[in-house]
């Protein structure tokens, strides 16, 4: 890649980390927040509800990446992708610093909704606008590389989560951190989302929307357009990015869960299962993402899901036997599609439509299947075991085949 190119496909990342981060501390930090928010409830019951409002950001996204997707078909987008990041900066300053339950009541945590509400939607918007900036930008030749550098850069915010948590129970010890530690972490957040803001604010925008604008091609309505001309992308795109969402749930948030009811791991172990699991799929989306430019992202793609979809169900049976070694070995194989195939979806869509296309599939899939993830993964553990998840994750896997089949003619 060229200097200009390396230097856009920073800026986004750079600002895809801190979005992301700000998005997951509340789930790092949910103890915490259950006790300064639910004070009378028992630990346990707090943190549920915590993570209760947690949720709230998931199905907050499609209604933000609908909202911001118009905005950028109209407007474009380098506007909504210099803007999301100040939206989530500002909603996790406040967030930050809300009165717990002790000072305003009932108010706090219906305020604390609020803001996880305006959260989700900030996030709704970002990643597609991204996406699509970053692949007008780059071009079909080097699409699946910054695409896939830009979720290395959202993947590394959990990381970051974790770390910063890391760093303030240490300082603080765990009582501290009860107290109002954790609000720090927060506060750290919205001043480097600030500085990400700044950066991106003399962010160009991409030659393809100026051509759309100075043809008088940019569509008043584009989610209309969208439905009416694109419905076939649409549930290729969901299929596609529905094996992403589960992938992520599966294997990053709910394994810690699942490896203590099915393995009898320690809370730690888990954890840093979860955390190595994770900074795994880092490196490996940046280098299959680059490989799938060389090789074709359609095929590359395509062979990567037939390979999780045959290492699914034995990697789950031998769980009781080998605990999580075949696991993370089958999230290192699954990160192969994901990094590919996020360089596939600004094609199935042109470019009037692109971001409101990328939105209704992204975010479709992380509200539905992400956000409900977790829950459906541990009640399917609960009933059939670690083969009945194992056979879950194929039949999303052979869905993710199915919308790669359905893929359109790729636009231009």
């Amino acid at each position: 890649m060229n200097a200009p190119l390396w230097r856009t496909t920073f800026i986004s990342a750079l600002g895809g980390v801190f979005e992301f981060y700000d998005f997951v501390i509340f789930a790092v930090f949910a103890p915490q927040i259950g006790a300064a928010f639910f004070p009378a409830e028992s630990p346990a019951s707090a943190t549920l509800k915590a993570f209760a409002i947690f949720a709230v950001g998931y199905f907050a996204r499609p209604i933000g990446g609908i909202v911001w997707a118009h905005v950028a078909d109209r407007r474009g987008r380098a506007y909504v992708f210099s803007h999301t990041v100040l939206g989530m900066a500002a909603t996790t300053c406040l967030i930050g610093l809300l009165p717990g339950y002790a000072t305003l009541g009932i108010a706090a945590p219906i305020l604390l909704v609020v803001l996880r509400l305006v959260q989700g939607m900030a996030l709704g918007g970002e990643i597609p606008s991204s996406l699509c900036w970053l692949s007008e930008h780059a071009g079909r030749r080097r699409a699946g590389l910054v695409t896939a550098i830009l979720l290395a850069g959202v993947n590394s915010g959990l990381l970051l989560g974790q770390t910063v948590a890391l760093i303030i129970s240490s300082i603080f010890g765990h009582e501290h951190a009860m107290d109002g530690a954790w609000r720090l972490a927060f506060f750290f957040g919205s001043c480097v989302g600030v500085f990400a803001y700044f950066v991106r604010r003399h962010v160009g925008e991409t030659a393809e929307f100026e051509n759309l604008q100075s043809s008088g091609q940019v569509d008043a309505l584009p989610l209309r357009t969208l439905l009416r001309k694109s419905p076939r992308a649409l549930v290729s795109g969901f299929l596609m990015c529905s094996v992403h969402a589960w992938i992520v749930a599966a294997l990053y948030l709910a394994l810690p869960s699942f490896l203590i009811r099915t393995c009898n791991t320690t809370q730690s172990s888990a954890d840093f299962i979860a955390l190595v699991s994770a900074g795994c799929g880092s490196v490996i989306y940046v280098f299959s993402g680059w490989i799938a430019d060389k090789v074709g992202a359609r095929r590359f793609c395509a062979w990567a899901l037939i390979a999780v979809f045959v290492c699914a169900l034995p990697a789950y049976a031998s769980v009781e036997t080998s605990g999580a070694t075949w696991l993370v070995a089958l999230g290192a194989l699954s990160g192969t599609f994901i990094g590919a195939y996020l360089g596939l979806l600004p094609r199935l869509f042109a470019s009037p439509v692109r971001v409101s296309g990328i939105a209704v599939s992204y975010d479709s899939a992380a509200a539905l299947v992400g956000g409900s993830g977790p829950f459906v993964m541990l009640l399917v553990a609960d009933k059939f075991g670690a083969l009945g998840v194992g056979a879950l994750f194929m039949l999303i896997t052979a869905g993710g085949l199915i919308g790669l089949a359905l893929m359109p003619t790729q636009k231009a």
